[in-house]
């Protein structure tokens, strides 16, 4: 991968969890988790955190919180791009306070 996007994706896979942690009011339940591991060819990544009020997805995606919809809502459709560019995918689930963005990219086979 092209440092670069490497840098997107997991820039804002964090971005986005830290910001939505910071909404929790009580410090003790804020939680990100992250995990990058090989499996059977791929790389996953996992970002795992809290959330406080609702998560809406359109199309299998986060709809952002924020009211400037026009210069916001982009991190997860870039790390979706960014995953896709190199044939992989990205799923997103959230529920009962917990976010969960799962990174699938098969690994290249070095040259």
């Amino acid at each position: 991968m092209e440092i670069a996007d490497l840098s997107a994706l997991f820039g804002n896979a964090l971005d986005n969890a830290i910001e939505a942690v910071c909404r929790i009011p009580e410090p003790e339940q804020r939680m990100i988790d992250l995990s990058v591991s090989r499996h059977k060819g791929f790389v996953r990544i996992r970002v795992v955190n809290r959330y406080a009020g609702t998560v809406r997805l359109r199309n299998g995606l986060p709809v952002t919180t924020k009211e400037d919809t026009r210069n916001h809502g982009y991190g997860v459709k870039s790390i979706a791009a960014t995953a896709e560019k190199y044939g992989g995918s990205v799923t997103v689930e959230a529920k009962d306070g917990r976010f969960e963005l799962r990174v699938l990219i098969p690994m290249q086979e070095k040259q």
